[in-house]
């Protein structure tokens, strides 16, 4: 089952540190920050960036979120593009 929790609009460019601070702010808001187990993405290098970021806004919180294990790759979007 899906269900999309927020759709903002991200001011000025789309780097990993600003589309984590809009994640984290969602989280925050319905009362997330602890519970976010994985990020499905894209294969975009933003969103390694955006992953990385997150983790750190996390550990500010004390909140356990690894990086490296929690991104997973979207694999119609992978198999799309090669």
């Amino acid at each position: 089952e899906e269900l999309l929790i927020d759709f903002c609009q991200l001011v000025g460019e789309h780097p990993g540190h600003n589309m984590a601070q809009a994640v984290f702010n969602t989280m925050e808001l319905l009362g997330l920050k602890d519970r976010i187990l994985a990020i499905m993405a894209d294969d975009a290098s933003n969103d390694d960036m955006m992953c990385q970021a997150l983790q750190e806004l996390c550990e500010k919180d004390d909140i356990i979120f690894n990086a490296r294990h929690a991104r997973l790759r979207c694999m119609p979007h992978t198999t799309h593009l090669s």
